[in-house]
């Protein structure tokens, strides 16, 4: 799957394309099965490139086997393009979540160095005598 999408990202750069963001949301139900699978890897890329060089990207797509489905948004209004940088900020901080997530759980855990009880000495002196 890593390869498919490498691919994709290396069709997207050679045509001048820019990748702002990407979002891998991992193994997802599908609403409904696609050529017999009902699950499918979900990827999100938020990228920018000349709307000349979109047609061959999705013709791209449509060849790869890996590819289920794809959606092509483009983006005019300043409305959508405000929309579009949010939804950039907001890809762009759920990964850097996830991957100071996964950094954590990956970390070794430090064992605090185990403490030995001792028991305060009594007093042994002499008890004076009233």
């Amino acid at each position: 799957m890593n390869a498919a999408i490498a691919q994709i990202e290396n069709n997207i750069t050679k045509d001048g394309g820019e990748i702002v963001a990407r979002d891998a949301k991992g193994m997802k139900r599908l609403a409904y099965e696609i050529n017999k699978h009902a699950r499918g890897c979900f990827h999100i890329m938020y990228f920018k490139i000349a709307p000349t060089a979109i047609e061959e990207i999705e013709r791209l797509y449509r060849i790869n086997e890996d590819v289920l489905r794809f959606v092509t948004v483009k983006y005019d209004s300043k409305r959508e393009v405000k929309a579009w940088n949010e939804l950039v900020v907001k890809t762009e901080k759920a990964t850097e979540a996830r991957a100071a997530a996964a950094a954590k759980a990956a970390a070794p855990k430090e064992e605090a160095a185990p403490v030995a009880a001792t028991p305060a000495p009594e007093a042994d002196a002499p008890k004076a005598d009233a």
